[in-house]
């Protein structure tokens, strides 16, 4: 472990948001900095449902706007599990493209970004359907 925490750094953060469905409005993401790879665990806490996901994201793109300004899109994949209020629990699995925008600050050390991910789902329980969801999300990464 020792040997590994020397030769990458991380980035572990949080980020909120406004989403049409699940996976969540609160999230913690880790991200290494030798891959393109995104993962947060994500929870979404109202009345009327609690559900908690997971997601990993590959960034196909991560290109430089300006100054220290990028652009990232990307390809991914989600799971849910939810719970209403009413008992009946719901699973899903998702397809996700995540588009936004971040940058790196204080000698890389803050990683702020904002993204919009378009979502496409199949629902398992209580029935099978598609379905089409979109999350905006706010977070920020601290690397290590």
């Amino acid at each position: 472990v020792a040997c590994v925490a020397g030769v990458f750094a991380f980035g572990i953060g949080v980020q909120g948001g406004w989403n049409l469905g699940v996976p969540g409005n609160v999230a913690i993401t880790f991200k290494l900095d030798s891959t393109p790879l995104i993962f947060a665990g994500n929870f979404y806490i109202a009345d009327e449902l609690f559900a908690v996901g997971l997601t990993g994201d590959y960034w196909m793109l991560n290109d430089n706007i300006t100054g220290p300004l990028n652009w990232f899109v990307g390809a991914g994949l989600g799971a849910t599990i939810a719970i209403p209020d009413e008992g009946k629990m719901g699973m899903s699995l998702a397809a996700r493209l995540p588009i936004g925008l971040n940058m790196f600050l204080v000698d890389d050390f803050i990683e702020p970004y904002i993204q919009v991910v378009p979502m496409l789902g199949l629902n398992f329980l209580p029935s099978v359907n598609l379905k089409f969801d979109l999350d905006a999300n706010i977070g920020i990464r601290f690397w290590f």
